[in-house]
């Protein structure tokens, strides 16, 4: 069945990843609707998207993703029909030396973006809706002799970066076994620009 997006929710659009998306997307489809929500923390940067910051569909809310009651604002007021969660605590490094924040961005966080989304898409406000989880390869863990990872390949996290961004995969895949909302699990890996 094919979806076509009104409104979009994207999380961490001001980082690398994030507002690459939001550049193509906007070009692609200039009518859509898009809310960044972004901490902007150390990732973060709103200058990546200076060249949208104008657009008339475009519209920046610096906040949380642990902040339950703003998210469940942006969804309904925006009425959002699909979320594209990219914002994430990164860096294996980073990881290593403070874990707790992994696993509150990444796996609390994606918690409480999943459940305010699953309240807003049974509400009947919205037609179709999904929810698009960014996550990375990582979660495969260490590559071996075969040179590359499937769908099929088992989750084998390695650092706390790796397992908080496993853990949010489970949840995604859990509210779809559980309550049947529409996501999908994105693995993408090396990632790079300009």
């Amino acid at each position: 069945m094919s979806f076509s997006p009104r409104s979009l929710l994207v999380t961490g659009g001001a980082g690398f990843i994030g507002s690459n998306f939001i550049h193509s997307y906007i070009a692609a489809n200039p009518e859509c609707r898009i809310t960044n929500l972004d901490a902007l923390t150390y990732a973060g940067n709103l200058s990546n998207l200076k060249a949208v910051e104008h657009h008339s569909g475009y519209h920046f809310v610096k906040g949380d993703i642990c902040d339950a009651s703003l998210v469940a604002n942006i969804l309904a007021v925006q009425n959002i029909d699909a979320v594209v969660h990219f914002a994430a605590e990164s860096h294996v490094d980073r990881s290593i030396t403070g874990p707790e924040v992994f696993v509150r961005t990444n796996v609390m966080g994606t918690q409480i973006l999943l459940e305010e989304s699953r309240k807003h898409w049974k509400s009947g406000n919205v037609e179709n809706f999904r929810f698009f989880q960014i996550s990375t390869d990582e979660v495969y863990g260490s590559l071996g002799e075969t040179g590359f990872f499937t769908e099929e390949t088992p989750l084998a996290p390695n650092s706390p970066y790796s397992a908080s961004k496993a853990g949010a995969d489970m949840l995604v895949r859990a509210y779809h076994e559980t309550y049947g909302m529409p996501t999908l699990n994105t693995r993408c890996s090396n990632n790079y620009g300009p």
